[in-house]
């Protein structure tokens, strides 16, 4: 990716040594053929075909006699720095990332991605609070790391807090129907976030005063390509990066003082591998262990407490070029474990694994003058289970109180486990028996597709067409339920001047039920939840259009999207504390975005405005869930010597018309301010100041949603080896 343009990224990966890594993949393929057979062949045939060794010049001949430039060669094919579909849509399409530079370091990495005016923060508060996409949110939107996807069966959907938000350097955002690229997860969009590869080391110290939050990370880098003597056609030389963090938070406090449930203890190690000459491009791997990680709600302390005691990730992919094709093998391993305590009732506690895993294979080639791609995909989830129990609290002579849990609590050196809080704490005065322990959900799935899109310029014109034909099969209760989908996308960009083009985009997307909306059965912080096995998938179109100015110090766009989707699945209560996932007959998504750069050349200050008007609604005209108040954000950078001082204003208006499970909001205007201070070549710093003015604010419409953070100092500190 170049300048502040976006890209889905889903082949930029460097990491673990290759040796490490094959050795991973075939223990990965071991594991799963004990799960699904055809997975398994599949898988070892893939990497048996990508291992031999070939030479980077053979590829470049090879790609040469289909026609492509030398350009092409090195940036899709031999380092595959971007996915061969990226030029496609760049082709028919204004595009934009997002990097830290302008924004005032948190907790989390949501702060990085609401810089785009089409994403907001949805849910509840804490680390794995999630956000939405033009008004789409939860299992509808598909986030990703390095370009692998991330799978949840929360509800709320996936969330990338186990990731250390000073390891990502640029976020990319793809709004709307995206399923021909990614799949059923992307019908509302997709956000990729990318870790960029350090060039040197250097030691990370980060302190923020609300919550008392730390930081301690270290990255490392070296490349044998450069050592003297070093045998270039050695199997192992390349560049080799890691990176590791430690971080660690108490509560957090609002605007008024009160207490945030959003402490967390967080652990996590990145190595990445490049090989110099091989069939392997690039092999990385992450590990992100978190511990008792508190879940920020109005609820707390009162009614409920929960608590995560244990998030573990394990993922990681390995990129192969041969012949004229790419591919990939990734694969995540993740747990999830959530103990909910309810003061003079009961405690809950779940266990929730699974074992993500895909591969992919894809090539590029010139029919005339038209640039088609194609891609064949595997993708599966297996050991998705979820397993419950429930505690009632009795006491001998009076019920714990939520005065009693906050006591234990504040007795406690981090105020963190659920059983510490309501049963070590407090031996005298409780007494427990299992009321159930059993499995909501035991399920897997597993899908194939292939995807097909081809582009072409014709003077002025540009245009672009894809197709997704893709089938699913999930396995739970004792049923296999198999669905096959098609989707596609068109879309033309016109230089209607030197300064001003025009663009129009058309896409169709599908979502399957998730897993938990076919399957799960059990008891969650909203009441008693049915899973419903007879669920349609939802289906949608997209249609956007949008006109972009550029000259030499001004870009700007803007965009008017309508999305229609039927069968919407929404999760209603059919008896008191009781709800079922059921098909809505459908849903409108309607809104305009737009953003403006003004950077002159030389000058020491330069501006961006963005904003979005987003408005939903069911057939009925109710409004439904998850819609985000308008926004208007202006950040400021102004350049002094050497430091770099910079500014966000951001007003998010009033919401008055919300869905069931929503609120009314006030409307609210931020100040965050910040500057980045290099000391002298070897030492950087960095201070900031998040919502400066202390507003007092709810962060999301979720009737649930606690208020945001009060006023946070941040300190950073990067020294260089």
């Amino acid at each position: 990716m170049t300048g502040s343009r976006l890209s889905f990224s889903l082949h930029t990966m460097r990491s673990a040594p290759v040796a490490v890594c094959t050795q991973l993949m075939f223990k990965s393929v071991i594991r799963l053929a004990f799960m699904t057979p055809l997975t398994a062949a599949l898988m070892t045939a893939f990497m048996l075909a990508t291992f031999p060794a070939s030479s980077a010049s053979v590829v470049q001949s090879e790609i040469s006699k289909l026609g492509a430039h030398e350009s092409d060669v090195e940036n899709i094919v031999v380092k595959a720095t971007r996915p061969y579909y990226h030029d496609t849509l760049e082709r028919i399409l204004p595009l934009y990332s997002y990097s830290q530079s302008t924004v005032a370091k948190g907790n989390s990495i949501n702060d990085v991605l609401v810089q785009s005016p089409v994403i907001s923060l949805n849910g509840q508060g804490g680390q794995i609070q999630n956000v939405s996409i033009r008004g789409f949110s939860r299992w509808r939107i598909q986030t990703l790391l390095n370009g692998v996807p991330i799978f949840s069966d929360r509800r709320a959907g996936a969330s990338a807090g186990f990731i250390p938000p000073s390891w990502i350097t640029q976020v990319s955002v793809v709004p709307g129907a995206a399923s021909t690229y990614l799949g059923s997860g992307a019908i509302g969009g997709a956000v990729n976030l990318q870790i960029a590869t350090p060039n040197e080391q250097n030691l990370y110290v980060g302190m923020l005063n609300n919550g008392e939050t730390q930081e301690y990370g270290y990255e490392g880098f070296a490349d044998s390509s450069l050592t003297p003597n070093t045998d270039k056609r050695h199997a192992y030389s390349g560049s080799t990066d890691w990176k590791i963090s430690y971080r660690n938070a108490d509560n957090t406090q609002d605007a008024n003082g009160n207490a945030l449930f959003e402490q967390f203890e967080q652990t996590a190690l990145f190595i990445r591998h490049q090989p110099e000459q091989s069939n392997i491009t690039e092999a990385w791997s992450l590990f992100s262990h978190n511990s008792n990680v508190g879940k920020s709600s109005s609820d707390f302390p009162q009614d409920r407490i929960t608590t995560y005691p244990k998030n573990t990730h394990w993922l990681g992919k390995v990129s192969a070029v041969f012949d004229n094709m790419t591919s990939n093998v990734w694969w995540h391993q993740s747990q999830l474990d959530t103990q909910t305590l309810r003061p003079e009732a009961r405690i809950n506690e779940s266990s929730s694994n699974a074992f993500d895993y895909g591969s992919d294979i894809g090539g590029r080639q010139r029919v005339g003058k038209w640039r088609v791609n194609w891609q064949a995909q595997l993708q599966g989830r297996e050991g998705v289970r979820i397993n419950e129990s429930e505690t009632p609290i009795t006491s001998l002579g009076s019920q714990v109180t939520p005065e009693a849990a906050i006591s234990a609590q504040a007795l406690s050196i981090h105020a963190l486990s659920l059983r510490a809080l309501s049963i070590q704490a407090l031996p005298a005065q409780v007494a427990k028996t299992d009321a159930f322990n059993i499995t909501t959900l035991d399920a897997s799935e597993i899908g194939l597709a292939g995807v097909l899109d081809a582009s072409r310029t014709f003077q002025k014109l540009s245009v672009a067409v894809g197709t997704r034909v893709d089938w699913q099969r999930q396995s739970g209760s004792g049923q296999n339920i198999k669905k096959l989908n098609v989707s596609g996308f068109t879309g033309a960009i016109y230089a209607l001047s030197p300064h001003w083009q025009a663009s129009v985009y058309v896409s169709s997307a599908f979502r399957n039920p998730s897993l938990t909306e076919r399957f799960f059965s059990g008891v969650t912080p909203r009441g008693t939840v049915l899973g419903n096995q007879r669920l349609d998938t939802e289906q949608s179109v997209n249609i956007q259009g949008g006109i972009s100015y550029k000259n030499n110090c001004l870009l700007a766009t803007t965009e008017v999207f309508s999305q229609n989707i039927h069968h919407y699945i929404e999760r209603i209560e059919i008896s008191e504390d009781v709800l079922e996932y059921v098909n809505l007959d459908s849903a409108t998504i309607n809104g305009l975005s737009y953003t403006a750069n003004w950077a002159p050349h030389k000058s020491k200050l330069s501006l961006q405005l963005s904003g979005a008007w987003i408005k939903g609604e069911d057939e009925s005209g109710n409004v439904i869930a998850d819609i985000p108040a308008h926004n208007h954000r202006l950040t400021a950078e102004y350049q002094v010597g050497t430091i770099r001082f910079f500014s966000n204003v951001l007003y998010r208006a009033s919401k008055t018309h919300v869905a069931d499970g929503e609120r009314s909001l006030d409307s609210v205007v931020t100040l965050d301010i910040g500057a980045s201070l290099p000391f002298n070549n070897k030492v950087n710093g960095r201070v900031s100041i998040r919502n400066f003015t202390n507003q007092l604010f709810y962060v999301s419409a979720d009737d649930r949603a606690a208020f945001a953070q009060g006023r946070s100092i941040q300190f950073a500190l990067r020294f260089l080896f």
